[in-house]
């Protein structure tokens, strides 16, 4: 399984059952749109860079409590669950958590090998982020009809990517979540005729940790 975590405000990802795809230069580690030429340090060119690799984060944890905090609003979020053996995602890449930055010096730098090389350097992570379990699905692996919606806070493209509804498996809800985005998501679920369980969180009664308990989705 491999999951995502959202904010409470993007329930349209469920609702128009598309995810969106990001660039480098739109990620909050710098260290990630650079790369080591022998002693040298090249960062993309943010007005230059065209932007051609995109990728969706994943996590193999859906457990997490700095993801739920991180990334789900202070566990006010959901956390979305898909089949990582559904053909969308089946060519989720790991990836590598490294102390020390890999050198492209000597990698013959011909344009076909652009993308290549930009897609290393997007599953090379610092350990310190190693506590993400992060898997990153490739635009240029899926079946694509992408659309924009408008710019980010760092003056990027957002582009969305419809997935297939059936690589839903199973939806869980952070621990200060509103009653409201229980009823947004059943909703959506059913406006897609899909009966997938949904799962709410709980503090673990004798240790640091989150439970899960099964929604009855016929009280909504």
């Amino acid at each position: 399984m491999l999951y995502k975590y959202l904010p409470p405000e993007r329930i349209d990802v469920i609702q128009n059952l598309a995810i969106r795809f990001t660039q480098l230069l739109s990620l909050n580690d710098p260290f990630e749109h650079s790369l080591m030429i022998g002693s040298h340090e090249y960062a993309l060119d943010e007005v230059a860079s065209s932007d051609e690799v995109k990728f969706v984060s994943l996590s193999r944890n859906h457990t997490n409590l700095l993801m739920w905090s991180h990334y789900a609003a202070s566990h006010k979020g959901f956390c979305v669950g898909f089949k990582k053996r559904d053909p969308y995602f089946i060519s989720a890449l790991s990836v590598r958590y490294r102390r020390y930055r890999s050198s492209f010096n000597g990698v013959n730098y011909s344009a076909g090998m652009a993308n290549a090389i930009t897609k290393h350097i997007a599953l090379e992570k610092a350990i310190d982020w190693a506590y993400e379990e992060e898997e990153r699905l490739f635009l240029d692996n899926v079946h694509s009809k992408p659309f924009e919606i408008g710019s980010d806070p760092w003056g990027r493209r957002i582009t969305l990517n419809p997935y297939p509804a059936q690589s839903i498996a199973l939806i869980y809800i952070g621990l200060r979540a509103d009653e409201s985005l229980i009823r947004e998501l059943i909703t959506a679920l059913r406006k897609h005729n899909l009966n997938i369980d949904i799962f709410k969180a709980n503090r673990n009664w004798n240790e640091f940790g989150i439970t899960f308990k099964s929604i009855d989705q016929e009280i909504y």
